[in-house]
């Protein structure tokens, strides 16, 4: 028997997820203008202190009374709190060209654990869950409270392990996702698989409900992986050119410059496989991807980059994430952009 819907449960409007995307992108008034218009919108919180974990879902709460989610990271305390290694020298020589004193950092990431607590205090609908994958206590600790658990799978052994856990949904990245791939088994990680086909095998491995995510930027896209057995469209990029998007107005400007739109799979910025538009940074130092710390001190490590670039607008220095379908991208707000996916969905399920 299949697990029931999260799109009934939430009674959403659109069998659309706004996927979550750390570092700042997803502002508490873009989650609930997403959730306000309809669909699922989601807090990313990897990043986040636990303060700011439930300070910003407060927020949320203050303007909408829809279903929304939250997102953390799943690191372990030792990852999280892992400062030592040599600085690769391709990166320290990028510190000494932009002038910047060398990186320091007192740790690598927030703590998961206290994360954790201060999302099951914030009580979202759903918690969703990247880069690992939880336990039976915190499953319990979730579903005690009513909160829907959601796990991130690039390979369909990895959403049968959440399946056995208990998960009520999956997201099924493929590789033309922007940003992190987001499953937690090192060879289906550094190997991405195409939506399709990793959909396909997914649908046959588990029974649960499946978000689809990877270059879905229309309605008809919407349509499309429903078809293929998907639930809903987990869609990030084309959230990021949005009004409400936090993220610098020089990166929203690249992703609605069609001339700019070429992606790669990286680990330069973070040490971890990620997707993102091709800028001087990977282009110099191409001949190091595999010459990076381990992810998250890698990313600590690149912080004060990233920082000063987006101080000085220049988007050759910073990490430019976006999917395979970044040359779709519209400047709208929130609730335009929604309103247009429902047109193009309804035209596209009417047929």
């Amino acid at each position: 028997m299949a697990a029931p819907s999260l799109i009934e449960r939430f009674n959403l409007r659109l069998p659309i997820v706004q996927a979550p995307m750390a570092g700042g992108a997803t502002t508490p008034t873009l989650v609930a203008e997403v959730c306000q218009a309809g669909a699922l919108g989601f807090l990313a919180a990897g990043f986040l202190s636990p303060e700011q974990i439930v300070l910003q879902a407060d927020e949320i709460m203050a303007k909408t009374n829809r279903a929304f989610g939250i997102n953390l990271f799943v690191l372990s305390e030792e990852e999280s709190k892992n400062v030592k290694g040599d600085l690769p020298a391709w990166l320290a020589e990028m510190y000494w060209q932009r002038g910047l004193p060398l990186p320091a950092p007192e740790q690598a990431a927030p703590l998961f654990e206290q994360q954790f607590d201060a999302l099951l205090a914030a009580q979202p609908a759903v918690a969703s869950f990247t880069f690992g994958i939880i336990s039976d206590e915190h499953v319990r600790e979730l579903k005690k409270r009513n909160i829907a658990v959601v796990g991130t799978v690039n390979h369909a052994e990895e959403a049968r392990q959440w399946a056995d856990l208990g998960a009520d949904a999956v997201v099924v990245q493929g590789g033309e996702a922007g940003g992190h791939r987001g499953g937690f088994m090192p060879q289906y990680v550094a190997q991405p698989m195409g939506l399709r086909p990793l959909l396909t095998q997914c649908r046959q491995s588990v029974r649960i409900p499946l978000w689809a995510a990877g270059g879905l930027m229309t309605g008809q896209a919407v349509a499309a992986v429903q078809n293929m057995g998907a639930e809903a469209a987990q869609m990030g990029t084309a959230f990021l050119s949005t009004h409400e998007s936090g993220i610098h107005p020089a990166y929203k400007n690249v992703l609605l410059d069609v001339q700019r739109g070429i992606t790669v799979h990286t680990k330069l910025w973070s040490g971890k496989m990620a997707r993102g538009i091709v800028n001087r940074f990977l282009r110099e130092n191409m001949a190091h991807e595999n010459e990076t710390l381990p992810y998250p001190l890698h990313h600590a490590m690149t912080q004060a980059l990233r920082a000063q670039a987006a101080k000085e607008g220049d988007v050759e220095y910073m990490a430019l994430w976006a999917g395979r379908g970044v040359t779709l991208c519209r400047d709208l707000s929130v609730a335009d952009l929604l309103n247009e996916l429902e047109t193009e969905y309804m035209q596209a399920v009417s047929r």
